[in-house]
């Protein structure tokens, strides 16, 4: 049986785990480090499929904790995608666990750096991508779990489909349409046996 944590009033900043206060801090001090462009720094963490086949497996994940210069703002970059990341991360990981954050984290992370370097090769980053994905996580479970339709509403979940659509005919330029897509679709197949689940085999919760 499924197990969910009793609904907390409390601002999700306060309710958000270690997981989710981690994962912020190393975007802000990785971005920090790298001031929002190339240096070393970037050249070690960016893909390269190069050297992950060389055995530099890290940087499958760590595209992630870069950001660059956005909309004309050295810091709307890493501010949105910090926000999205505070508030639908620290809600999941309340509601479900640390564990299920991280599974989440790295499997979005993983999929979206694949379709992003085969796309834009080593020239993209951010944690928009796995935001994608808890957004879509958030969706589909909130048919389940009050607690989170309550959070990401169908309104919310369509603009947010519409602006992914609008980097792909350009009327958004700069934007990286497929990491977007690519986490919006894993975090969409993650939540998918949850959701299965508690439709058919998990008894009504009270």
């Amino acid at each position: 049986m499924e197990r969910n944590r009793p609904y907390d009033p409390s601002p999700v900043w306060m309710r958000a785990g270690w997981v989710t206060w981690l994962i912020m801090g190393l975007c802000v001090v990785i971005t920090l480090a790298t001031w929002f462009g190339s240096n070393a720094l970037t050249d070690a963490l960016r893909w390269s499929t190069h050297d992950i086949a060389s055995g530099q497996w890290w940087r499958m994940i760590t595209p992630v904790f870069l950001h660059f210069n956005a909309f004309n703002s050295l810091f709307a970059h890493i501010l949105f995608n910090c926000l999205w990341w505070l508030m639908l991360g620290g809600l999941i990981e309340s509601q479900e666990g640390s564990l299920r954050l991280i599974l989440l984290f790295l499997l979005s992370a993983l999929c979206g750096n694949i379709v992003g370097g085969y796309f834009y090769s080593s020239y993209y980053g951010g944690l928009s991508g796995v935001c994608f994905a808890l957004i879509g996580y958030v969706w589909l479970r909130g048919f389940d779990m009050p607690e989170y339709r309550a959070v990401v509403q169908p309104p919310l979940f369509y603009a947010c489909i519409i602006y992914m659509l609008a980097g792909f005919v350009q009327l958004i330029p700069g934007m990286a349409d497929w990491v977007h897509a690519a986490g919006l679709a894993t975090g969409l197949l993650i939540a998918l046996p949850f959701h299965l689940a508690a439709r058919h085999w998990l008894p009504e919760r009270e």
